[in-house]
This record gives structure tokens, C-alpha cells and sequence, in this order.
């Protein structure tokens, strides 16, 4: 594995955004890098959910609304708190949390914590295993 170097304000986001999804600060940037290289890819254009899945969520009576991207796994949170683009639907619930509630650990399952707005189902019911089509 080659190093590379990082500034320290960069350093210190992406330990927190390992911290927050559970992983490694390398897995970190390779989700992120592989966001960046399939975002090119507009899928399937008869599949709706190449555009993304409007979801949205409740926490501590605020709601979250954002957008899936099966294609890169990526959410985006685009109105509410923890707006931003996250690597993952766990790193966009943690955001979430930690606005709200920064005493309490933000640990949780974006899967679970997400809902596809136009069936009020969990995230979990459209997922699809890392390059499934």
C-alpha cells in the first residue's frame, strides 16, 4: 500500500468519516474515488433509479430529505440537517445524528435509518449488492 499525504484539516475529516461509517480511512477515499469514477455512468436510462431514489428521515422531529444513487451507493442529503454528499447511506444517517444530537454516538444503519419517500419503506428494501445490476 502506497501513503499519500494529506493536509491536517483533510486528515482530520477523513478519520472522522471512518470513524462515522466504520471502516478504514483507506476505505474511506477508495469509496470515495469509486463514487467519483461510476458517477460518470449514467446507467440504465429505463431504470428510474439511475437518477437517484427521493428518501427522507425523521430524527428528534427534524426531516432529512435527500437522494440515493444506487450506482455509487452515495447519498445525498440535499434539504434538513447533515446537508451534504456522503460516501454511504450510514455516513448520511451519522451526519444526521451528530447535527442533532452531538452527546450521543452517531452510530447507525443508514439502511434502516433512510426512507424511500415514495413507499415510506426502509432504504434497505432497494438495495443491491456493490456493482449488481
Amino acid at each position: 500500500m502506497r501513503p499519500i499525504d494529506l493536509d491536517d484539516q483533510t486528515h482530520s475529516k477523513v478519520l472522522f468519516a471512518a470513524r462515522l461509517m466504520g471502516c478504514s480511512p483507506s476505505e474511506v477515499i477508495r469509496q470515495l474515488v469509486d463514487s467519483w469514477s461510476t458517477a460518470e455512468d449514467p446507467g440504465d436510462p429505463a431504470d428510474p433509479a439511475a437518477e437517484g431514489i427521493a428518501v427522507h428521515a425523521v430524527y428528534r422531529g427534524q426531516r432529512a430529505e435527500g437522494v440515493f444513487h444506487p450506482a455509487t451507493r452515495t447519498l445525498t442529503v440535499s434539504s434538513g440537517p447533515g446537508a451534504g454528499t456522503y460516501p454511504s447511506p450510514s455516513a448520511a444517517a451519522m451526519a444526521v445524528i451528530q447535527e442533532l444530537n452531538p452527546d450521543r454516538s452517531p452510530n447507525a444503519n443508514g439502511w434502516s435509518f433512510w426512507r424511500v419517500t415514495s413507499s415510506g419503506e426502509e432504504l434497505k428494501a432497494v438495495r443491491r449488492a456493490p456493482g449488481a445490476h
